[in-house]
């Protein structure tokens, strides 16, 4: 069993928390009515923390996810908590943290252990609580890039993976390649529609290091979701973008309305290299979903205005 840290005294944390000048309210509602002072929530919570009862402590953690940056005196209790020999308590400190948000970042390198974890539980919410703390878990890259791709039972561990690294500003000439892997690779389509969003965020870096083929080949994916995620997100490579035009072209027939949609959308996006594609998207007026109706005729308009102005030039 872990030691129990002694709660700081009570009354200070009260004096601390009735110090600031604007009341201080919870981010998100907790179950019931919100409390008319967060702080005061936070109270109780403290002392179950560090409660004999398992079921006391992992409710206070979870509870203490609710009150958002509010929270924060709970950080040091919540990182002693992802020791916790109970899998449930170390997952809910976690999510707790995460909760927390930026006011958390004195966590990271706990969560970076927690990465580890023998239970994947623990590692995907600590994954996600990385994401949530935004750039300061940016030390957390290389253990977030390893578990991408080595935690072959944790697909929710990986997508997690996946989503932080732009947001904490990991280096593109280790996070990129990492991702077009996923993209490739990975046997979960949660993951690689994550994948794509994700270099869709380091879009010149990505196309620069190469990515745009494994966007490309995303075209090809067998779920829809990617496909459509890819589609979308292929103008934002770039000028490499239109290397592209002919897998978005076939797109426009994709069984999936929202990938036809989004192929449509991204022709128009990339302009003149895909004047070629004006034929195709012509024949999507008759599609029977209107919002595809609507993308197609707006990129059919784009690229017709770019050919005339073209014809026109000596």
């Amino acid at each position: 069993m872990i030691r129990r840290r002694v709660l700081p005294c009570f009354a200070l944390l009260f004096a601390l928390l009735m110090s600031s000048e604007e009341p201080v309210r919870a981010e998100q509602k907790v179950a019931g009515d919100e409390p008319p002072n967060a702080g005061f929530a936070l109270i109780p919570m403290l002392e179950d923390l560090s409660a004999e009862s398992p079921e006391a402590r992992i409710a206070a953690a979870m509870t203490i996810r609710e009150l958002g940056a509010t929270a924060r005196w709970a950080v040091p209790l919540l990182i002693e908590a992802l020791e916790d020999p109970l899998v449930p308590m170390r997952r809910s400190a976690a999510g707790a943290l995460g909760g927390i948000g930026p006011d958390a970042a004195a966590a990271v390198p706990a969560l970076t252990t927690a990465l580890g974890d023998p239970h994947r539980f623990v590692r995907s919410w600590s994954a996600m609580a990385l994401v949530e703390i935004g750039p300061a878990s940016l030390p957390a890259a290389s253990a977030l890039i390893e578990l991408m791709r080595t935690d072959v039972e944790n697909l929710r561990g990986r997508s997690w993976a996946a989503s932080a690294l732009p947001v904490i500003g990991a280096d593109p000439e280790r996070a990129v390649p990492a991702l077009a892997l996923a993209l490739a690779n990975d046997e979960s389509e949660e993951v690689r529609a994550v994948a794509v969003l994700s270099l869709e965020k380091y879009a010149a870096d990505a196309a620069k290091l190469g990515a745009t083929e494994a966007m490309i080949g995303a075209l090809s994916d067998p779920v829809a979701m990617v496909r459509r995620n890819a589609a979308c997100a292929l103008p934002r490579m770039g000028a490499d973008a239109a290397l592209g035009t002919s897998a978005l072209e076939l797109a426009l027939r994709d069984e999936s309305a929202m990938v036809r949609a989004c192929a449509a959308r991204a022709l128009g996006e990339i302009g003149r290299p895909a004047i070629g594609a004006m034929g195709e998207l012509e024949s999507l007026s008759r599609d029977e979903h209107d919002h595809v109706r609507r993308r197609a005729e707006r990129a059919y308009r784009t690229l017709e205005a770019l050919k005339a102005k073209s014809d026109t030039q000596p």
